[in-house]
This record gives C-alpha cells, sequence and structure tokens, in this order.
C-alpha cells in the first residue's frame, strides 16, 4: 500500500488497538502524530516504539475538550506541515456494575454525557479540525473507529451502542458530504479483540476472538489511496458476529 509522504493522526494511541495502529502505520511508512490524553502513558508508549525503530511522536489530547483538541491538531499541522489521515480511535465506555448489570433505567445520566462525550463529541471535534486543511489539499482519509456494538447493541452498555451507532451514520454523512473533494471517511467497527493472547469466543462464526492487529490491517487499507473508490462504509472486523447467532460476547 502506498503511504508516500502521508502524515497520519491517531487519537487513543496508547490503548490496545492504538498502539497497534500506530506501531503498523508507521511500519507502512507514515508520519505518525500519535494523540492520547495522558502524557505519561505516552511517554512509556514512545520509549517502547522507539525500542521497535519506529519513530511516533506524541501529542497530548483530550478529545472531551474542543480546545485541547485544536490545540494538538494545530500543533501537529505545525510540525509536519500537513495531516492526510485521521484515524478517530479514542474511546471510552462503563464497565458493568457489581449486580453485572447496568441497564438503561440505572444508568446515570452523567455516565450518558460523559461516554456521548467522549465516543460521539469527541469524533466529531477532531474531524471538524482536520477536515478544513483536507478541503483545502483536496485529500483524505478518515476512518472512525466504531464498535458492533453499534451495530447490534449491548444489553447493559446502551449509552456506548447508541455512541458508536451514532459514529457509524455520522461517518456515512460526512463521506456524503467530502464525496467531490478527495476526502473519504468509512468506519471500522470490531467485535470482541483479546488484549493478549487471542481466545476461543463460541459467539463468533469463525470461533474465537480478534487480535488488535487484525483491526489494524483493515484500518490501514481504508487509509490508504488503493482504496480510493470506499466512502461511508462500515467495515466489521468481527469473526462474523453480526451475523449471529444470538447470545455472543463482543
Amino acid at each position: 500500500m502506498n503511504f508516500a509522504n502521508r502524515t497520519a493522526v491517531i487519537t487513543g494511541a496508547c490503548g490496545g488497538i492504538g498502539r497497534v495502529l500506530c506501531s503498523q502505520f508507521a511500519a507502512a511508512g507514515v508520519r505518525v502524530a500519535a494523540a492520547d490524553v495522558s502524557s505519561q502513558v505516552l511517554e512509556k508508549a514512545q520509549s517502547e516504539w522507539r525500542k521497535d525503530g519506529l519513530d511516533i511522536r506524541g501529542y497530548v489530547m483530550d478529545v472531551a475538550s474542543r480546545d485541547s483538541v485544536e490545540s494538538a491538531v494545530g500543533e501537529i499541522d505545525r510540525d509536519f506541515g500537513r495531516i492526510d489521515i485521521l484515524i478517530n480511535n479514542a474511546g471510552a465506555w462503563e464497565h458493568l456494575d457489581s449486580q453485572g448489570q447496568h441497564f438503561l433505567e440505572a444508568m446515570p445520566e452523567e455516565q450518558w454525557i460523559r461516554i456521548v462525550e467522549i465516543n460521539l463529541y469527541g469524533t466529531i471535534r477532531c474531524m471538524q479540525a482536520v477536515l478544513p486543511g483536507m478541503v483545502a489539499r483536496q485529500y483524505g482519509r478518515i476512518v472512525n473507529i466504531s464498535s458492533i456494538a453499534g451495530l447490534v447493541g449491548l444489553p447493559g452498555y446502551a449509552d456506548y451502542s447508541a455512541a458508536k451507532a451514532a459514529i457509524t451514520m455520522l461517518t456515512k454523512t460526512v463521506g456524503m458530504e467530502n464525496a467531490k473533494r478527495g476526502i473519504t471517511a468509512n468506519c471500522v467497527s470490531p467485535g470482541m479483540i483479546a488484549s493478549g493472547p487471542v481466545a476461543p469466543n463460541d459467539g463468533t462464526w469463525l470461533g474465537r476472538d480478534g487480535a488488535p492487529d487484525e483491526v489494524a490491517r483493515a484500518v490501514l487499507f481504508l487509509a490508504a489511496d488503493e482504496s480510493s473508490y470506499i466512502t461511508g462504509v462500515d467495515f466489521p472486523v468481527d469473526g462474523g458476529r453480526v451475523l449471529g447467532p444470538h447470545g455472543a460476547t463482543i
């Protein structure tokens, strides 16, 4: 895949999928700006990337703050001279309560607000920050990390599921708005992705969890020049979970 002279901003860069995204993009020749909310976690990740021979710059960005997003994007644009690719990977969800559920009627409003703020509005802020430059250059690749929770729902996570579903439709709309501007916008929706060794999962047709590098490969393709005729799609990376059967975990 061709990434000559391309610069990518990857948010949520220090999570499990985020770190692999940064590594694979850098290994493919992309100039990577790794954005995360924690400076300490960023420093640790950069140390590990350097050990792997990867030159990845870190930037502190809180996607829940418009000022933080605009400041970080401005700094990245000054450092690299352009932003060609945006990977909106930053996200959050609340774990189930002690009873093993957190259904809608018991979900605190502040939790709803926080989850939608980070997942949905964070994605919007980042796109708004980079789109003017992409429009001016008539080139851009936007890949938003959604979730199959936004496609099939996830009991106990109504806030997260709703936010991810909104990201999917947002991406389709942005893809349509920018189709004549040389900019594509697509989603990748992971299923259950292992943070360690891949485990069996009878709830997927492929019978196992996924690995972060499998998500990263899908994102790489959608961010490359070779995907120029693809926009507005949601690309599940879920072992066939969206096909059923019922009762699968994600």
